[in-house]
């Protein structure tokens, strides 16, 4: 399935006199309803795709032959879309010579200028290949990393989206408003909001409330998932031990030790994660040394 923030960000792109986070699911109206009013005027149902690609603008070609999951059977099937072929299936396409197949080979194109792509409902053929190909990302057979991704636009439910996403803004805000001081100075810190400001001094609480409220509507999903999760107080007692010296992280490259000769904790790759990160990781693992570390740290 699509996800709401690829969706609502290919819609509008990016605007600097509106905040990033609400233009990602800000709704192209204008363009989106002056589509539809010229397909009603001319009787002709039309569906409409949307590249997700918000910096492509047109000129983008998806191939018309494809594997894909067939709903029938549920067996991966090659499709191929030929101009005056009634069916897509490969194999029902009968008596289909390789000249003609390379000759009335379809594409859906996205012609350049516009990342709106209009078929008509009598072109079944092409509507059925544009829902079932790999580069949908609503199609079953949606694989990642495709250069053509693109989708079928919804005014329904992404209007639907919408509301969901507003109510969730205001309602981690409200959390965030609302939130210990000492339980949001953890969070905030795991979030990556710095609790000093400029000169390096300390934040008041206000300071912190308002850079965490912000975060809260901004990217509401992320701080639900993790505003009361394990992983905080682990990440917490991992920074204090290190700023208390308990934990040593510059001895040597790439290595973490416990202090005053406490022994090795473990060895992680400086390009990959700092210190932090791979404690957290060790931390919340089920390995031995996992469980061992997560208990000494709890101790001290």
């Amino acid at each position: 399935m699509a996800k709401l923030s690829d969706v609502q960000f290919s819609l509008q792109g990016e605007n600097p006199a509106v905040p990033q986070h609400r233009q990602k699911h800000e709704v192209e109206r204008p363009l989106i309803v002056d589509e539809i009013k010229s397909t009603q005027q001319q009787g002709t149902q039309y569906h409409i795709f949307k590249l997700v690609n918000n910096t492509r603008k047109g000129g983008v070609h998806v191939p018309g032959i494809d594997d894909v999951i067939n709903p029938a059977t549920g067996k991966m099937e090659r499709v191929r879309l030929l101009t005056g072929v009634d069916t897509i299936w490969l194999k029902e396409q009968k008596d289909i010579t390789p000249e003609y197949a390379r000759n009335n080979q379809r594409s859906l194109s996205f012609v350049r200028g516009t990342k709106i792509l209009r078929i008509p409902d009598y072109d079944h053929t092409a509507l059925e290949f544009a829902r079932l190909t790999r580069h949908n990302i609503g199609s079953p057979s949606n694989r990642t990393g495709s250069h053509f991704e693109f989708y079928e636009y919804n005014p329904a439910r992404e209007q639907e989206e919408m509301l969901r996403r507003e109510e969730m803004e205001i309602e981690m805000a409200i959390i965030a408003k609302g939130m210990d001081a000492t339980k949001m100075r953890k969070h905030a810190a795991f979030l990556g909001l710095r609790l000093i400001d400029e000169l390096g001094m300390p934040k008041t609480d206000d300071g912190i409330r308002r850079e965490y409220i912000v975060y809260a509507k901004r990217y509401p999903e992320y701080f639900q998932k993790t505003v009361e999760s394990k992983e905080v107080e682990l990440s917490w007692s991992i920074k204090r031990a290190i700023l208390d010296g308990k934990i040593e992280v510059g001895r040597e490259p790439g290595r973490v030790y416990w202090a005053n000769g406490g022994g090795l904790i473990g060895s992680y790759s400086t390009k990959s994660e700092s210190a932090e990160k791979y404690l957290l990781n060790l931390a919340t693992t089920n390995s031995e040394e996992g469980r061992i570390f997560k208990e000494r740290l709890q101790q001290i």
